[in-house]
């Protein structure tokens, strides 16, 4: 018999008699983080924890271990078990579970299933900002100056073979595991993956012999840009131990308006009106982002009602000769005061009806 049914292997795992095979899983890969020899935990519960997965992460072992506790019977030790290892006959077949993030705790970080770390990139890394204009900026276009960090090499830096991984970038790192003894490949801790140092003055630089530094660039924002769009500046971004820069990207984000709102390429402009240009019709003075323009206010218009004018919206591809429309949204402003006059006028018009 492979199991010992006085042991509650449940409770050995910390989960309920009813727990599916995933939670018996996730319980198990914590338990052996947890309990680790190598990692200052304690090997018996080590060793526990080994013996319940072997039979609650088996479907046929645990039916046969279910039923004989309910039966009452009693059986012999654990025998055939292996707890020296994971990786013999009979061992245990842990399927899904993500075996880079049990490693990860026993070497500290940088396991990344394969084995074998990433040497630093010698080409610059690209650098991202932000930068916030207005609704009307966004329609008409305009120019801003960013300032933003990037790292450039330091000028009459000298470079030397890094002593600790001997100019290749990458260590190379052992550690006892439940799966038997691991290497893996990770970035050298002295030069960062880079596999040289670089001192001027005295001074050691860790980044591949590259510094921080202020830049200030101009960004011409063109015409009718939507609000998340990015604009590219090539080469502007870190420089990379080989000389080749990444490159900068600009993130315009729109303030939103009161009054405006964008929907694809037409303009929505949300207006107050008197009850008498509803019912009479006529001309109204509305800001527009190029300046204030005239609309006509058709007889009859309804609250709530749009009226369009063709060819004001956002221009198409940042072109103005081709637009699309813009749409005024009408909203009736009540008087929360009248004069005598007023009210007699609207009492009139009211027994009229």
């Amino acid at each position: 018999m492979d199991f010992d049914t006085k042991k509650n292997y449940y409770e050995i795992l910390g989960v309920g008699e009813d727990a599916s095979a995933e939670e018996i899983k996730k319980a198990f890969k914590k338990a052996a983080v947890q309990h680790h020899p190598d990692k200052g935990g304690d090997k018996k519960k080590f060793q526990e924890a080994n013996e319940a997965y072997q039979v609650l992460g088996d479907e046929k072992k645990k039916g046969q271990y279910d039923a004989m506790r309910k039966g009452g019977y009693s059986g012999g030790g654990a025998g055939g078990f292996d707890f020296g290892g994971f990786g013999g006959d009979g061992g245990v077949d842990f399927g899904d579970i993500d075996l880079g993030d049990i490693m990860g705790n026993f070497f500290g970080g940088g396991f990344d299933g394969g084995g074998r770390g990433r040497r630093k990139s010698t080409v610059g890394e690209d650098v991202k900002v932000a930068i916030n204009i207005t609704f009307e900026e966004g329609y008409l276009g305009t120019s801003k100056k960013v300032a933003y960090g990037r790292l450039v090499k330091v000028k009459g830096v000298q470079e030397r073979t890094c002593a600790t991984c001997n100019g290749h970038g990458v260590v190379t790192q052992q550690a006892h595991t439940p799966f038997g003894v691991m290497q893996t490949q990770g970035a050298c801790p002295t030069c960062g993956g880079a596999g040289k140092t670089f001192i001027k003055g005295g001074k050691e630089f860790k980044n591949g012999g590259l510094e921080k530094q202020r830049e200030i660039i101009e960004v011409k924002i063109p015409a009718a840009i939507k609000d998340g769009s990015y604009i590219k500046f090539t080469g502007k971004g870190n420089e990379g131990m080989s000389g080749q820069s990444g490159d900068l990207y600009v993130r315009i984000d729109i303030a939103s308006s009161k009054f405006y709102e964008r929907r694809g390429d037409n303009l929505y402009i949300h207006i107050n009106i008197t009850i008498f240009d509803l019912i009479l019709g006529g001309e109204v003075g509305v800001n527009h982002p190029e300046g204030k323009i005239k609309v006509k206010i058709p007889k009859g218009t309804q609250i709530g009602d749009m009226v369009k004018v063709s060819g004001k919206g956002f221009g198409i591809g940042g072109l103005f000769h081709k637009r699309g429309d813009m749409f005024l949204v009408t909203k009736v402003e009540i008087p929360k005061k009248l004069s005598k006059e007023q009210e007699k006028m609207w009492n009139e018009l009211k027994n009229k009806q």
